[in-house]
């Protein structure tokens, strides 16, 4: 609905809501092959104890490349929220649709080959690039967005005395999508860091788990993260709502002819 919403008319397509719509599709291929591979895997080791390779390398594969592109997007539009409250004069020199849309040709591109190259020969040190970016990518978003809070707190009696009315309402609108992205990125390193946690713990530093266990609780709470993504959005941006109940609408009037 997200994805829709956003596509469906050029208004709402503003870099920040491409981004949006980016984590929305990236919340779409995790429910259809993460999530599906993630199960499967766990039906396999309960009953058969074992799991078939090609079940194993579609989970993983899904995995890392929707994992990835999530946490990178994630900083990218903790960036551009930075830019827009910090250094708003130069956000059309680094923003706009068209840029966007390259950035995140580039942010899949890397993601595929970094979990492509997990099957190569040098399978271990990629595996672990990969887990050390995840971790980078969200320090630094968190970082990011509690720089851009503090900045926002800092400048609210600002706004209201030196702008001018229009310049002003712009200006308060750019920190209230500050403040709702604020949300969105903080459900997400809360959601996400324990199974980064796990994983590093486990696969990098080489240390012992007492029960896998820990992997299957992580990772079902990145999961239900995906599930409450699109809620969020809806809750905290006004014009994606709107648009997505523009659609349902115009879907019902559709329904109720035919």
């Amino acid at each position: 609905m997200v994805v829709i919403a956003i596509f469906s008319c050029k208004r709402p397509r503003t870099p920040l809501n491409l981004f949006i719509a980016c984590l929305a599709l990236i919340d779409v291929f995790v429910g259809l092959t993460a999530q599906p591979g993630y199960i499967a895997c766990r039906l396999m080791e309960n009953q058969r104890r074992s799991v078939p390779c090609f079940v194993r390398i579609i989970y993983c594969v899904a995995f890392y490349v929707c994992f990835g592109v999530s946490f990178l997007t994630l900083c990218a539009v903790s960036y551009e929220r930075f830019v827009a409250v910090r250094l708003r004069l130069s956000y059309n020199t680094f923003y706009s649709s068209r840029r966007v849309l390259k950035y995140l040709l580039g942010i899949w591109t890397l993601n595929i080959l970094l979990a492509s190259l997990q099957w190569a020969k040098i399978n271990q040190a990629a595996r672990g690039t990969h887990l050390i970016l995840w971790l980078i990518l969200l320090l630094v978003s968190g970082a990011t967005q509690i720089h851009i809070l503090v900045i926002v707190r800092q400048n609210r009696r600002q706004l209201q005395v030196q702008l001018q009315a229009a310049e002003n309402r712009q200006r308060q609108r750019e920190v209230k999508l500050a403040k709702s992205l604020s949300v969105i990125v903080g459900v997400y390193l809360l959601s996400n860091f324990p199974v980064l946690f796990v994983t590093i713990y486990h696969q990098i530093l080489s240390l012992d788990l007492k029960t896998y266990n820990h992997y299957s609780w992580t990772e079902t709470l990145a999961f239900l993260n995906s599930l409450s993504n699109p809620v969020i959005c809806l809750w905290k941006n006004r014009q994606i709502r709107q648009k997505v109940k523009d659609f349902l609408k115009k879907k019902e009037i559709r329904t109720t002819i035919c």
